[in-house]
């Protein structure tokens, strides 16, 4: 056999090597890491703030930025409708599930996690209502900010690592999530 022939075998068999490397190991791979990562942007623990970093503005009346920025927030998968009351500065996600129904200690994660970003992310949002079918849940933006105290502005929080200090990495605490419940958190059942 020459030796161009040879070539031609060798540069085959590395082409059908490369192929089954990529779609039998790399593929798959990738593919489970994505799956994980989407898994994990349900847990407040767990989840990347940099993707809705991209959704701060000072205005909360823009209703397309609201909605994305929740929608990449964790209970995303929760159906939800929005109401903005423009004149008071107050946003209302009103949510098709029971409160209820969600495991307590995880609730109150979200409670923190998801209306400390919509403070963060929304400049002028004043007030934070989350409507579920059994409660509703009040958060005020005075209260959250005095929460964080004069070392934590809310606009610092727009930076990744401060976040994760300031923030996530707090909810595993569950005395500190319970007293930002019990002292930031208006809850009503309906």
């Amino acid at each position: 056999m020459s030796r161009k022939n040879w070539l031609i075998i060798v540069l085959l068999l590395i082409g059908i090597g490369s192929i089954v490397a990529v779609e039998g190991f790399i593929k798959p791979r990738a593919q489970e890491q994505a799956i994980q990562y989407e898994a994990e942007q349900d847990d407040p623990l767990t989840h990347d703030i940099r993707k809705s970093l991209e959704f701060a503005s000072t205005y909360m009346g823009d209703a397309s930025n609201l909605i994305n920025l929740n929608a990449s927030l964790p209970m995303r998968d929760i159906g939800r409708t929005f109401q903005l009351y423009p004149e008071q500065l107050t946003a209302e996600l009103r949510f098709q599930a029971r409160a209820g129904d969600l495991q307590e200690e995880k609730l109150k994660q979200l409670l923190v996690y998801n209306s400390t970003a919509n403070f963060v992310m929304i400049d002028n949002l004043q007030k934070l209502i989350l409507t579920f079918e059994d409660q509703v849940f009040t958060i005020r933006r005075d209260e959250v900010e005095s929460w964080y105290g004069s070392k934590v502005s809310l606009a610092s929080l727009r930076d990744a690592a401060t976040w994760e200090k300031e923030v996530q990495s707090r909810l595993g605490d569950s005395n500190y999530v319970s007293e930002y419940v019990g002292n930031l958190v208006k809850r009503e059942f309906l």
